[in-house]
């Protein structure tokens, strides 16, 4: 019992903030400096058991960190001149599982995907981050999804949102981020990843709007 209230503890104190829809972007990523011990033990495991295997410096990466489920991440990853989506998911959440978190298992699938198809998502990852910004209203939530981009660009440049609103534009990316994930669940081993005509024109449609 003293377990569990301590699990629904720290889910209130892991909350983080929503924001209106008028401050439809990225927010800035937090410093480490400025996280609780037990966050940044969290985020610490994350990338230990669920980032395990993939590359430090991917073209882009998007990680879902939910409130009440399992942790998931995807990537595009380049190895000499080829492209790869790499998509991992726990089985178990690291958040609320109690001991040997280390040793949940990961669901891993890696496909290769075009490289101009691959640069599609990169320049919609980029002008996304480049455009961060502090929300000037905030609101507090603990029910909800934490969505953090990724890309390379001279260094990693990582922006976050909280749930969305939907139709908004960070809802919209969201959803391309997702796309990534269904691309790599149903492309065969051994086969390059294709987007349909229409998920081109959505991530052309969001980045020029993001511009």
């Amino acid at each position: 019992m003293r377990n569990r209230l301590l699990i629904i503890i720290f889910g209130l104190l892991f909350c983080v903030p929503t924001v209106y829809a008028q401050n439809d972007n990225l927010e800035p990523v937090e410093s480490i400096f400025d996280e609780f011990d037990f966050r940044l033990e969290y985020y610490s495991l994350v990338r230990k058991v669920l980032m395990n295997g993939m590359s430090d410096y991917p073209e882009v990466r998007f990680l879902i960190i939910p409130s009440f489920s399992v942790e998931e991440v995807v990537a595009i990853e380049k190895t000499d001149s080829t492209y790869f989506i790499v998509h991992h998911k726990m089985k178990e959440s690291i958040w609320y599982t109690e001991k040997n978190k280390e040793k949940i298992e990961v669901e891993k699938k890696r496909v290769e995907i075009s490289k101009s198809d691959a640069e599609l998502y990169r320049e919609l990852f980029s002008t996304a981050i480049n455009k961060r910004k502090y929300p000037e209203k905030e609101l507090w939530g603990t029910d909800g999804v934490n969505y953090y981009f990724t890309v390379s660009d001279r260094r990693l440049k990582t922006g976050t949102v909280w749930s969305p609103k939907s139709g908004s534009k960070m809802n919209r990316l969201n959803e391309i981020g997702y796309s990534l994930i269904n691309l790599a669940k149903k492309t065969e081993n051994e086969q390059i990843a294709e987007l349909k005509p229409e998920l081109i024109e959505r991530i052309k449609k969001l980045t020029a709007e993001l511009k």
